[in-house]
């Protein structure tokens, strides 16, 4: 994955030199993979690494227990490390918005306005392989044009997506390989959201059509 990363950042020009980036950590196993594996290549890509971490309040004690975690292990690699909260169930019923938008649109102001702080260059997501696929699905589901089928872009504004070119197989082996632990989210396991049932059943399918639908997803 390391030298995946590396190449995918210096193929789309991601960072320049001295940059000064926030990592969104959510936790989660590709964002720990990403905070890591930027942490990794830091000297050789000439960035310095921070990261934040967005307490949605939507799942009670498990929504603690992540920032905690998120704390304790930056913590542990040496990272400066950032929390911020928000009630995304209020601004949602108060915004008339559904609770993955209200999420986003929180999560993002939050993360804008740390860089801000911190002056930093550019905001690193954890968007994979995978979720570009999901992505190009669901806009293909709700009827999207042109713009809407090129999935995720590697660069909006200062937001940039180091792992946008790894697969979630590939993060899964990163971690174990250098012992690095995460937390999940309960709300993915269910079929709630459309982009989960989009994981759980759409991709499934093409994947028995084609075993690396992610990567051809990405390269149509």
């Amino acid at each position: 994955m390391r030298a995946e990363v590396l190449s995918w950042c210096r193929r789309e020009a991601l960072f320049s030199p001295g940059a000064q980036v926030v990592c969104a950590v959510s936790g989660g196993a590709d964002s720990m993979a990403m905070l890591c594996c930027l942490r990794e290549l830091a000297a050789e890509l000439s960035v310095y690494v921070r990261a934040a971490h967005f307490n949605h309040r939507l799942r009670g004690a498990e929504s603690d227990r992540d920032e905690a975690f998120v704390r304790d292990l930056c913590a542990g690699l040496g990272v400066e490390a950032y929390s911020g909260r928000g009630d995304v169930a209020a601004f949602a019923r108060e915004n008339g918005l559904g609770t993955e938008d209200a999420a986003r649109r929180l999560r993002y102001a939050f993360l804008e306005q740390t860089a801000d702080a911190l002056g930093a260059d550019a905001i690193a997501t954890a968007h994979t392989a995978d979720d570009n696929a999901e992505t190009m699905l669901l806009n293909l589901a709700r009827g999207a044009g042109l713009r809407g089928l090129c999935g995720i872009p590697p660069r909006r504004g200062r937001v940039i997506r180091p792992i946008l070119g790894v697969t979630r197989a590939e993060i899964d082996a990163y971690l174990e390989l250098k012992g690095v632990g995460h937390v999940e989210d309960s709300t993915n396991a269910g079929d709630d959201y459309a982009r989960n049932r989009i994981r759980h059943h759409a991709v499934p399918a093409l994947r028995s059509v084609n075993p690396e639908f992610s990567r051809a997803a990405s390269r149509a």
